[in-house]
């Protein structure tokens, strides 16, 4: 008898291993009743997760993770109605997936927990070594452009008038692996004759709002922010442009290599078909303020060589970014 019942438990244990292991990049939800994001109302991080983490069960849920740009209820806000339309386009199910940090995030979507994400060329090309993920789309930006550009930012008050000015100041970073709020401001420092160790401090903040909250603060005397928040602070009067970047490949949606090709497909084509501005505006929550506010552009590896080259060059690939943190 006992024999008997250690066979069960041992196949029970393989068996719930198994579920689980294929559960990594497929969820499953068998209709039971969870919270949803209330669109009308800030959700708090207990709605998050409750909205993130649905039961298993027999039907396939695809996975979908993102980039931090504001506050993490903004951003989940801004996405779940494009998941709404991407399950109402292609009739396949999606989760929204929340990750408190970049790191987490690469770390979810090297381990293949996230089967699709919404991510910047910065977290893109961290992952690419593993050929994990492939380019769907990247965003369109209000101007019409399949492109985003960085901006540094100081305090309405600041002297600094360029970049070179920067040297021996403190200056705020968001993640990373953040492309407009790390990499390409790497990028215009390096082409004002600037590095790290050349700086009085720098930090990251692992947001674009908390990077802008440290230079309204006082905490930072410049922040690099992506375009479309920072036109917003700067016209409000918050904050100033001190330099804005070249244009450099936007933020887009991302797939599993693992995923099949009619699964990638499917869901490049309703990205692609995806009109914000016109009939699929209703539902949206602040589009008009994502990189993505004109809709999706095709997207192909090729793409990113440009900013892989200078990541190479300044070795953001590694963790330390070739300098010590201050």
């Amino acid at each position: 008898m006992r024999a008997r019942a250690r066979g069960r438990l041992h196949q029970a244990l393989s068996g719930g291993l198994a579920i689980l292991a294929l559960a990594l990049l497929i969820g499953c939800s068998d209709g039971t009743q969870v919270p949803l994001l209330d669109l009308g109302k800030p959700a708090s991080p207990q709605e998050i997760r409750a909205a993130s983490h649905r039961p298993a069960t027999a039907q396939p849920i695809y996975r979908f993770g993102f980039d931090l740009r504001n506050a993490p209820q903004e951003d989940a806000r801004q996405y779940q109605p494009l998941l709404d339309y991407l399950q109402r386009t292609t009739g396949l199910a999606f989760q929204l997936r929340f990750s408190d940090s970049a790191d987490r995030l690469i770390t979810e979507l090297q381990e293949g927990q996230l089967a699709f994400a919404a991510i910047g060329a910065g977290s893109y090309l961290s992952i690419q070594p593993s050929g994990r993920l492939v380019p769907l789309v990247h965003g369109i930006n209000a101007q019409g452009e399949a492109g985003y550009r960085a901006i540094l930012v100081v305090a309405p008050n600041s002297p600094l008038q360029q970049v070179q000015e920067l040297r021996g100041r403190r200056l705020a970073f968001g993640s990373r692996h953040s492309t407009q709020g790390y990499w390409i401001p790497r990028i215009m420092l390096a082409r004002a004759g600037l590095e790290l160790r050349d700086l009085g401090a720098y930090f990251f903040t692992g947001s674009h709002q908390a990077c802008a909250e440290a230079v309204i603060t006082g905490q930072a005397d410049a922040c690099g922010l992506q375009d479309t928040l920072a036109r917003q602070l700067i016209a409000s009067g918050r904050l100033d442009q001190l330099a804005a970047s070249d244009l450099y490949p936007s933020s887009g949606i991302f797939a599993q290599t693992e995923l099949p090709a009619r699964i990638r497909q499917q869901v490049r084509q309703a990205l692609l078909a995806f009109d914000p501005q016109g009939r699929d505006r209703d539902g949206l929550y602040h589009w008009d303020d994502t990189e993505m506010a004109g809709g999706f552009a095709p997207a192909k590896t090729d793409d990113y060589r440009p900013l892989a080259d200078w990541a190479e060059r300044l070795k953001l690939l590694n963790p330390g970014g070739g300098e010590p943190c201050d």
